[in-house]
């Protein structure tokens, strides 16, 4: 997010560095408001935005003129307090110096603000841009896109660049953008690095062409900063001094045309309803860009009931009949009595419906149900209400065994979220929790006891913020026990006995000495009873068995030694390739993964070709590789570990087909045959001449002996008969004609 705000404002400083010499100076505008306490990734975004500046301030160039002003940096809940900080043409260290020296503390008077800095740039003599660094709404009087289009209307050449930063609520993006809009100048958002990529490449990377033509955007909106009105307007453009027209649109949105220098009168209708706006003595200059919003004004009204109303206990959701406009970003919300313009607390959008359904504060104290009209952002109608305080009560026993699950009946307001019943240390923060229990799955509550014993409070928390009931419990250290064998061989089944709770979580498992109480090889459930199973490690060595509670905490041990496994192998050592060999074997009692298998020498202990599980007995039958060459057959435990290996040499198969040399269409022919001994995928088949290995037309499996009965394809041609090992591989050929079927 740093490195994003950097380039941002590097940017728009950038922007107007490249002709602040020639063309004017300019004022960054940064909010200091209490809300930029607010973190980022762990860090304040004041703190981020001082080290941000002061990196900027370094790398401008000496030439550039700039000023600083700030707001809601020295007084609580004061519309006035913006300060310039430091006037056009500062030095850099009288900037950096005035920028750490700000702590955020009041409110957001943004719009006063540009309008200052507009003021101390002399903007209606002169060039004038500001850059505003804003993180919220506007909470004073009065609105920005308002104060905008007047600057812009009132200026030489007069542009707001905003950053949004950390800006993610609709209706606040939405103003920042309008304030920008309505001066042609950009909004920015600091966090989009992609769409601020694209944006630097085109404004900061590519120097700025001269402007060597005069132009104006024609711009209407729904109410003072409203809704852009994107059609259907007609739109009139008249010199002051008279004359005919000189821009006439019919069913337009917004509005670029070139036009040349000299006062205007601009008007604006919108057909659908008659609504008119202008502006008049519209002055636009020689190779200027100017940008004219007219707002079309029309009454709106709403009214808020609350049901119930008056006074409803904190917490509990009440339901809001309204009528009102219904425009885009339009809601319903509550907010403490005296509120700023734009403040909400719990708040439905009304195109989700009449009535409005919303939560009551926890809070105890007087509020108000608000219609807030969404852009602009404004107030249509409110009514008081109150908050009164709710009340809970809890029931669960005094003490508990750590990791134990106890029940808690409880009683109190109507769930909502962020309601539950917890345990947690006496002086732990309300918010804080450790087991909970949301309110809303009823009564009794069922809560696991810490595993560490000591004094506790169980808790009932309202909004995740008040509490409401409380009740002391001690938590008595767990017992527990484990017993099994003392020596076991490696990859062995044993059984475990064991005492202790009986808790999701808990379990027994068997782990080196040193392991940390989370690790874990093979585990039982402590759930699932005495005794458990477990399985030793594949490797040789000092271990303990464990009875581990919540995954955390270790109560008792028991040492064993895990001694080694042997197993032996008998098999021929020559095999034809394909063939299926009887392996005889003894090992370890048989466990999941225990295999016998064929692969090469070099292969790792997890490779396998074709494998028998130890659990089917001894001997295995296996079949050998197609391929010939040299193997090893090898008893596998636990899928990692080769407890023996036999050495068995893999020769060449053969094969012979012996039939006639052509045969009719659909007609089945005997082929007589001889190759290794049959195995899975062995076959006598007809393909094409010249057809891929493992692509046929029909086929005769070779397992019941020779002939082998084929039938000859559909269309005549000429193909081969093939045999073929293991779906795979070609032993012999052999050419056959198909004839036409008579």
């Amino acid at each position: 997010m740093r490195q994003m705000l950097v380039a941002v404002v590097a940017a728009l400083f950038s922007v107007v560095s490249l002709a602040a010499a020639e063309e004017g100076d300019s004022i960054l505008v940064l909010d200091a408001s209490g809300s930029m306490w607010g973190q980022i990734e762990g860090e304040a975004k004041i703190s981020i935005a001082k080290t941000v500046l002061g990196e900027l301030l370094v790398d401008l160039p000496v030439e550039r003129r700039l000023g600083l002003i700030a707001y809601g940096h020295r007084r609580k809940g004061d519309c006035t307090d913006i300060e310039e900080v430091a006037a056009v043409g500062a030095s850099r260290a009288a900037i950096g110096e005035a920028v750490n020296a700000l702590s955020p503390k009041g409110k957001t008077p943004m719009a006063d603000s540009v309008k200052l800095a507009a003021e101390k740039l002399k903007y209606t003599e002169n060039k004038a841009t500001v850059i505003l660094i804003s993180d919220g709404i506007e909470t004073c009087e009065p609105d920005p896109c308002g104060v905008a289009a007047a600057l812009e209307q009132a200026g030489v050449d007069f542009t707001v660049h905003v950053v949004g930063f950390d800006v993610t609520e609709e209706n606040a993006q939405a103003q920042l953008q309008c304030l920008a809009e309505n001066t042609g100048g950009k909004y920015v958002s600091a966090g989009n690095a992609e769409e601020l990529n694209t944006a630097l490449e085109k404004t900061v990377v590519a120097a700025p062409e001269a402007v060597t033509e005069t132009k104006i955007r024609l711009r209407a909106t729904e109410l003072e900063g409203g809704l852009v009105i994107e059609d259907g307007l007609t739109w009139t453009v008249t010199p002051r001094l008279g004359g005919d027209p000189v821009v006439s649109e019919t069913n337009a949105g917004v509005l670029d045309v070139a036009i040349a220098p000299g006062a205007y009168d601009i008007a604006v209708e919108r057909s659908s309803d008659g609504l008119k706006g202008k502006q008049e003595r519209v002055v636009i200059r020689e190779n200027t860009w100017k940008t004219i919003t007219i707002a079309l004004t029309f009454p709106v009204e709403a009214t808020v009931q609350p049901d119930p109303a008056g006074a409803v206990m904190a917490g509990t959701n009440i339901l809001v009949h309204w009528t009102g406009p219904n425009r885009k970003g339009d809601y319903i919300t509550i907010v403490e009595k005296g509120a700023d313009q734009g403040q909400y607390g719990t708040y439905a959008y009304t195109t989700h419906g009449d009535p409005a359904e919303l939560r009551m504060p926890v809070e105890v104290g007087d509020y108000e149900v608000r219609y807030m009209l969404g852009r602009p952002i404004r107030t249509l109608a409110s009514v008081d209400i109150t908050a009164t305080a709710a009340s809970a009560t809890l029931s669960g026993p005094d003490e508990a065994l750590a990791g134990q699950t106890i029940e808690v009946e409880f009683t109190g307001p109507p769930p909502g979220s962020g309601d539950w019943v917890t345990i947690v240390k006496p002086d732990a923060k309300d918010t804080a929790y450790l087991s909970y229990h949301y309110t809303k799955q009823g009564s009794p509550a069922e809560l696991r006891m810490p595993l560490e014993p000591g004094a506790y409070e169980l808790r009932f928390v309202q909004g995740n913020k008040a509490v409401l009931a409380r009740q002391p419990i001690t938590v008595l250290a767990a017992a527990a026990t484990v017993s099994g064998p003392e020596t076991a061989v490696a990859g062995a089944n044993v059984e475990v006995q064991f005492t202790g709770p009986v808790e999701s979580g808990d379990w027994i498992t068997i782990t080196t000495p040193d392991a940390p109480a989370n690790k874990y090889n093979d585990y039982h459930y402590t759930k699932q009873g005495s005794p458990g199973e477990l399985r030793m490690p594949l490797e040789p060595g000092d271990y303990e068995y464990r009875f581990v509670q919540g995954d955390k905490k270790v109560l008792a041990r028991q040492a064993v030694t895990v001694t080694a496994a042997t197993a032996t192998l008998t098999v021929k050592g020559t095999a034809i390739a394909g063939e299926t060999v009887s392996v005889e074997f003894t090992g370890p009692a048989p466990a999941s993964g225990d295999w016998i298998t064929v692969t090469a020498l070099d292969a790792p202990a997890t490779k396998y070709n074709d494998y028998a599980y130890t659990k089917q007995g001894s001997p295995a039958e296996i079949r050998m590789p197609l391929d010939p060459g040299d193997y090893e057959v090898r008893f596998v435990q636990g899928n990692k570990k080769v407890l023996a290996r036999k050495a068995i040499k893999v020769t060449p198969a053969t094969a012979t087909l012996d039939a006639p040399g052509s045969a009719k269409a659909r007609a089945y022919i005997e082929v007589a045959f001889t190759g290794p001994p049959a195995g899975s995928g062995d076959y006598v088949a007809v393909a094409k001449v010249g057809a891929p290995d493992n692509k046929y037309e029909t086929y005769g499996y070779v397992a019941k002996g020779s002939p082998a009965r084929v039938r000859m394809p559909t269309e005549p041609g000429d193909y081969e008969l093939r045999y073929i090992q293991g779906n795979k591989k070609i032993l012999a050929r052999r050419p056959i004609k198909v004839t036409a079927a008579e």
